[in-house]
């Protein structure tokens, strides 16, 4: 804040714009007159005469591209226009008296009218990125291409989080969306069905990340004892498979991946209490030979994240 002017931060969701309209109309009250808005959301006021004022936003990108015609058409109805901002237009009116609102439109169409312009300038877009973006980049990286590393495990979980938020985006957006519907359609059963299948849609995708995520990180695999040590058989192997020896010096532990054709495979050797003798990652076939230093109790490990092969631990 310097002298007479004033600048806030405020974070309005899309569907938000009457609670955004009811916060302008709130500072004016306290003395401070909206200028325009700046983007990610900083508001900037100028010092002035407390008064109710009246702000209503329209979102009309045509009606930006004909400007003088359009602030001209609000203008011949009282309305001042202030500023544009991410596709919407911001106006003012002195007067509006408490209890009442004053709207900028004449009826429920012409404002539904607006709120499907908003979804074509503002929602498809998101739908078009959340479709060709956001959903292939989360199975790419939660599949792991051909294995799982933790940079893919970041940004499988960091998809995961984006499509968590654009999925309650639309459904807050979708039912607000319908309570301007049902004003103008009276709620009737055309309206009712085409908003159950859009939630349902929701529902749907959300179930089905839900289940494709569970999928990539669940453990299927079995454990097959020898005299000689154990065999690892994964479908998926997402977790740890630890045995533990009593080896002699000199002895020496095997380790064989028989067929390996995804994930990231993780092996060691280590002494109770001490560092491990042997420990490494793999990502295809292999064989590794690590010879017992000394007497000890050993623990044996094999890991794995969307490990699918087979691995022979043996000792010799």
């Amino acid at each position: 804040m310097m002298g007479n002017g004033k600048t806030v931060y405020k974070f309005f969701t899309i569907p938000q714009y009457q609670q955004e309209e009811a916060y302008l109309s709130a500072m004016n009250e306290k003395g401070w007159k909206f200028t325009h808005v700046s983007f990610p959301g900083f508001y900037h006021f100028e010092k002035s005469e407390p008064k109710k004022v009246a702000y209503r936003l329209d979102y009309n990108q045509e009606g930006i591209r004909n400007k003088d015609e359009y602030v001209q058409m609000f203008s011949d109805c009282g309305w001042e226009y202030i500023c544009d901002f991410v596709g919407y237009s911001y106006f003012r009116k002195e007067g509006e008296t408490s209890g009442e609102r004053e709207e900028i439109f004449c009826d429920d169409a012409s404002r539904l009218d607006m709120m499907r312009r908003v979804f074509r300038g503002r929602i498809i877009p998101l739908i078009i990125i959340f479709a060709l973006v956001i959903i292939p980049q989360l199975c790419l990286n939660t599949a792991g291409y051909r294995g799982g590393s933790i940079f893919q495990n970041v940004f499988s979980f960091s998809f995961l989080g984006l499509a968590i938020i654009y999925l309650v985006m639309f459904t807050i957006t979708a039912f607000q969306f319908y309570k301007y519907e049902k004003l103008v359609t009276g709620n009737s059963p055309k309206t009712r069905l085409k908003y159950f299948g859009v939630f349902a849609l929701i529902v749907a995708l959300l179930a089905g990340i839900g289940v494709f995520f569970w999928s990539q990180y669940r453990s299927s695999y079995e454990v097959t004892e020898n005299n000689n040590g154990y065999v690892v058989e994964a479908e998926k192997l997402n977790t740890s498979v630890v045995k533990e020896y009593n080896l002699k010096k000199g002895e020496t532990v095997v380790f064989h991946i028989v067929e390996f054709s995804r994930g990231r495979l993780h092996l060691s050797v280590a002494e109770d209490g001490k560092d491990p003798i042997f420990s490494g990652d793999f990502y295809n076939w292999g064989y590794e030979a690590v010879e017992v230093p000394n007497d000890g109790h050993y623990r044996i490990e094999v890991s794995g994240e969307k490990v699918t092969g087979i691995i022979e631990v043996t000792i010799k």
